[in-house]
This record gives C-alpha cells, sequence and structure tokens, in this order.
C-alpha cells in the first residue's frame, strides 16, 4: 500500500503540484481508515504528502527580481556537473541569490538547471553563474565562477584520476563505459553506447542506480562470504557500498538504494513497504531537494513497481509455467510504472527495455564483475574487448517498430491489469478447476 501511494503522490507531484499543497490534499488519506490497519496508513500517507509539500515548497523558483532581468545567480550545485546531449554542459543546483546587474541583490530561492561552458563543478560547490533565464526556465550561462568548493571534493577528484589512470589500458570507448558505471563520469553526451540505450529503453541500465549498488553488493559479499557467515559479509559490504556512494556524488537514486539496503540488514521484522517508508523519510531528512530529481522519480517509481508487483506476478506465472521469468517481469513492471514520467521528460518512450533488458542487465553485471578484479589485480584487458563488442552488437540490433507505439504501452498495461487480476482468489480458484495452475499436493 505503501508503495502505491508513494507512486501515486509522486505523479501528482509532478503533474499537479498545486494539489499537493491544498488542503483537498488531505482528505485523500481518511479512505485509508476504511481499510485494516487504516490508522497506520493513514498517518503514513498524511507523512508522505506534507513530505512532497514540503519539498515542492523549497524546490519552488522564487525571487523579488523579474526573472527576465536576471543576469546574475549565486547557487549551490545539487549534483556533479555533467556532459548532456549535444556537448552542452550542466547541473541543478539550489539558487541563494540574484542579481540584475544594476539594483540591490535579492536573496532567491528552488531550484535551477544551470547550463554553460565546462566546468569542474561538483555536488556542493557554492557558484556564481552569469547569463540570463530562457523561456523554459534554464539558466544559459555565459561563465561561471567558483566562491567556495564543497568538502572532499579534492579527495573525489583524485579518486576520479587513480581511476582514470588505473584504466589507462582500456581503449576510449571502453574506458569511457567503465567510468560511467563506476563513478557516472561521461565526457561525451552523444556517447554511442548512451545513444543506442535511449533508442532501446535500457538508459537506465546504465546510469547510476540501485542496479548497480546490488551488483557491487553481489561481488564483494560473495567473496567474503567464503571466510564469514553471509549476514556478517552483507554488514561488512556497505563500507565499498558507502564508498561508491560518496565517490559518485551521493546521487539520489543510489542514496536510497543505500539507505534501503541498511534498514534492511538492521531493521529486522519489517516488511518491504515499511523498509520504503522509512527511506522515504530518511531520504528527505539527508537530501530533501533531491527528492524531485529524476533520477531519484525514477529510482522510487521502479523500487515501488517491483515491490507492489513483481513477487506476485512472478509466483502466478512460476504456477502456469513452472517458470518464474523474474528479468522480464522486473522490466515490465519498472516500465509500466515509469513510461509516463519517460514521456513526460523526454516526450518519447520504448517498450523494448522489456526485452533488451534482461540481455544488457546480464552484459552490464559481467563488464562490472571484471572491471572490480581488473582495478586490483590489471591483467588481460581484452576481455573488456570482447564484452564492449557483445553490448555494442545487442544494442545495435534493429528496433521493433510496434514496441514504440501508443498501443503498446496500452497493451502493456493491459497485460499488468490481466496479471493483477489473475491474483484474485475467485480466479484463481477457476484456473486451478480448468488445470491451467499447476500446485503442489501436500504431503499428509
Amino acid at each position: 500500500m505503501v508503495s502505491f501511494t508513494l507512486c501515486l503522490f509522486y505523479y501528482v507531484a509532478l503533474f499537479f503540484p498545486s494539489f499537493v499543497g491544498s488542503p483537498l490534499s488531505l482528505l485523500f488519506p481518511f479512505v485509508f481508515l476504511f481499510l485494516k490497519n487504516g490508522i497506520l496508513y493513514f498517518l503514513i500517507t498524511v507523512s508522505i504528502i506534507l513530505s512532497f509539500s514540503s519539498v515542492l515548497d523549497k524546490t519552488a523558483f522564487s525571487t523579488s527580481i523579474c526573472i527576465g532581468d536576471v543576469s546574475v545567480i549565486g547557487a549551490v550545485a545539487l549534483e556533479d556537473g555533467a556532459v548532456k546531449s549535444r556537448g552542452m554542459y550542466g547541473f541543478p543546483a539550489t539558487l541563494k541569490y540574484a542579481y540584475d546587474g544594476w539594483s540591490a541583490y535579492s536573496s532567491s530561492k528552488g531550484d535551477a538547471y544551470i547550463y554553460g561552458k565546462r566546468n569542474l563543478i561538483r555536488k556542493g560547490d557554492y557558484i556564481e553563474a552569469f547569463g540570463t533565464f530562457n523561456e523554459d526556465g534554464f539558466f544559459l550561462s555565459d561563465s561561471v565562477s567558483l566562491k567556495s568548493e564543497s568538502p572532499f571534493k579534492n579527495l573525489r577528484l583524485k579518486a576520479e584520476e587513480t581511476l582514470r589512470d588505473r584504466l589507462k589500458d582500456l581503449s576510449e570507448d571502453e574506458r569511457t563505459l567503465s567510468l560511467m558505471l563506476l563513478l557516472a563520469l561521461s565526457d561525451d553526451g552523444d556517447y554511442e553506447i548512451n545513444t543506442l540505450a535511449r533508442e532501446k529503453g535500457v538508459s537506465h541500465v546504465f546510469a547510476l542506480s540501485g542496479m548497480h549498488l546490488s551488483v557491487i553488493s553481489l561481488y564483494f559479499s560473495s567473496f567474503l562470504s567464503l571466510f564469514m557467515e553471509r549476514r556478517k559479509a552483507e554488514k561488512i559490504t556497505i563500507i565499498p557500498l558507502f564508498i561508491f556512494t560518496f565517490l559518485s556524488g551521493f546521487r539520489p537514486s543510489l542514496l536510497r538504494a543505500l539507505i534501503f539496503r541498511l534498514l534492511t540488514l538492521f531493521v529486522k521484522d519489517s516488511s518491504a513497504d515499511e523498509r520504503l517508508f522509512l527511506t522515504f523519510l530518511l531520504h528527505q531528512a539527508l537530501s530533501p531537494l533531491s527528492l524531485l530529481r529524476a533520477g531519484s522519480v525514477f529510482s522510487y517509481l521502479s523500487f515501488s513497481a517491483m515491490i507492489l508487483l513483481q513477487e506476485r506476478f512472478e509466483n502466478l506465472l512460476y504456477r502456469m509455467f513452472r517458470v518464474r521469468f523474474s528479468a522480464v517481469i522486473s522490466s515490465l513492471c519498472c516500465l509500466s510504472f515509469t513510461i509516463p514520467y519517460s514521456f513526460y521528460l523526454f516526450e518519447s518512450y520504448t517498450l523494448e527495455g522489456i526485452i533488451y533488458s534482461p540481455i544488457v542487465n546480464f552484459i552490464v553485471t559481467v563488464f562490472m564483475g571484471c572491471l572490480l578484479i581488473y582495478l586490483i589485480f590489471p591483467f588481460f584487458p581484452k576481455i573488456f574487448f570482447f564484452l564492449y563488442s557483445i553490448l555494442l552488437k545487442t544494442l545495435s540490433l534493429s528496433s521493433i517498430s510496434i514496441l514504440q507505439t501508443a498501443k503498446a504501452y496500452y497493451l502493456l498495461l493491459s497485460l499488468v491489469v490481466i496479471l493483477s487480476l489473475l491474483q484474485s482468489k475467485w480466479i484463481t480458484n477457476m484456473l486451478k478447476s480448468c488445470g491451467i495452475l499447476i500446485t503442489r499436493k501436500r504431503k499428509t
């Protein structure tokens, strides 16, 4: 129930932000009072609504100067600067002040996305940018000056330099992919893999997320399990996971995944729904301005879909076909919840990700495993040429045009609805009576 409510209010906050801050939004939680544990769900829903209301208030742009007259802004970078498509360099920032060039400075608040010339901006840097706001609300800067650096910036830059040096024997394409998977570093916004991944609907595989944290956790905990019990190994693995999250700039999706993993290890006897709610509250406390960043939205929508639907659908298909189809079901659940947001951001989408995600996920998982070993023992770099070639050929396969239409998304939603209906008891009993569902007989 928490996962559904969280997804619902993410979309409400994105498309109808004024509703979240209105008294009408508080009427919705009263629906839960009629359910079992209704008071608990009522309080949880009220907390989610108040959290979104607070975040929307903090991120809404506000200044006493007319936005068209602003020529200078002071801001703190919310994420590392990165090269976007068509070579544009940009980063999101929270505003501190604005200036129109001739009158007094005005205090400002809210978020803005700053585009401009390439600069070494990292999360937490306090900058001053000179330029103008365009009609879409982006600040197009002519120059950016650094007023003060974020703590630990030099440590992160040193780690990046060490990583680049360690990968010097790889080809440029292999090194670019490695840096992108380890620290989300990309020197080229139009990198071929990125372009092909967008066309196939698998961009999320290459954007640092909980999946990458899980891959690193899998390799480290599996190795440590050779010397100690599994539970203890998983707890020790939190250390490299924290380092990975720190060096990547505490990206919202990684922060969400790290908090959830900590709660899973140390908060016993709690459901995934309860841990998701606690994760959301802790995320808001630690980094409230990142909750509505694109990476955070995709992360919460996808993970909520997996909690809400994946296990149910897997079990249903297993009873019918004796196969769980885990990877395909995971892609289906995530896409059904995130495609509306993808279309909102990029004005396009494709359902090919359902087919390609499991394959690309496997290749990337193997690539990251080899990469982690290579960083310690830099031998046999040709393995990366082999894996990169397979990845490139997979993403270069012909597109399936029917999966890029609106009809395809409606079919996907229909499939999700049908699978959900098949979970109902009376339909399940009917399928059992027809011999469609396979059930095990209990031993007497």
